[in-house]
């Protein structure tokens, strides 16, 4: 089964052992993948720092540079206590309406040019992504 959800399209695991069959189904079949693994990421980064649990007044500046830090301090504990285990957790849903969205900084309308800029280069890197993946299968005598 595939969900469209605001323009991503949420993939089964039946439909992960079927291959994409379009370069646009391939870009948002890897799309979709790595959406989940930044979600996970971030479960494990808010599980550890509280700071990054809570809303702050800090500026976006210092708020990247805290994200930065804790993936540092993250990555030294990794390394040098690796016996050190959090426990899995979900991702939190977020409401991500455009109600939600207005106000944020760094939102707020695109212009046309914008948009057809983001679209292009979109196009281009699904294309290119399946090119990749055709020349990758040739290779592997899978075509």
């Amino acid at each position: 089964m595939v969900c469209n959800v605001h323009g991503l399209i949420f993939y089964s695991l039946s439909d992960l052992l079927d291959r994409p069959q379009t370069y646009k189904e391939l870009y948002n079949l890897r799309h979709s993948q790595a959406r989940n693994v930044v979600e996970r990421i971030f479960g494990v980064a808010k599980k550890r720092f509280a700071i990054l649990r809570e809303t702050n007044e800090y500026p976006m500046p210092t708020q990247a540079k805290i994200v930065s830090a804790c993936g540092v301090i993250h990555n030294f504990i990794r390394t040098y206590d690796p016996d050190e285990v959090l426990e899995p957790c979900e991702p939190e849903a977020v409401d991500t309406s455009p109600a939600e969205v207005i106000g944020r900084p760094g939102t707020g309308n695109i212009g046309g040019p914008e948009t057809r800029r983001a679209s292009k280069q979109r196009e281009d890197i699904a294309r290119a992504m399946w090119l990749a993946y055709k020349q990758e299968l040739e290779q592997r005598g899978e075509v």
